[in-house]
């Protein structure tokens, strides 16, 4: 499935999210520490040298400001392992 990663350092906690291109569902969960967010990167297929860059460049960055990864393909069942499940919203207008 195609989705677009997001990290955030929150006060005591790093918030991933996941969610669909062009699609406003974007479940979040968060880790107390960067060891179970990297452990969670690397199981949506990420390499530990991207995981790596974006950790410390969000190191460097504002409490609550966003990092997104490129947009990638990680299998459905990876995100429902994790949590992340993403559904179409109800009374939601198909998309031609």
């Amino acid at each position: 499935m195609l989705v677009i990663v997001s990290l955030r350092r929150l006060d005591n906690h790093i918030e991933i999210g996941v969610a669909k291109p062009q699609h406003d569902s974007n479940p979040t969960h968060n880790y107390p520490s960067e060891k179970e967010a990297r452990a969670v990167l690397s199981d949506f297929g990420i390499s530990e040298e991207l995981i790596a860059s974006h950790l410390k460049l969000l190191a460097r960055m504002g409490t609550g400001e966003e990092l997104k990864f490129p947009p990638m393909d990680v299998p459905q069942n990876q995100l429902l392992s994790r949590g992340f499940s993403l559904v179409k919203s109800k009374g939601a207008a198909p998309f031609w």
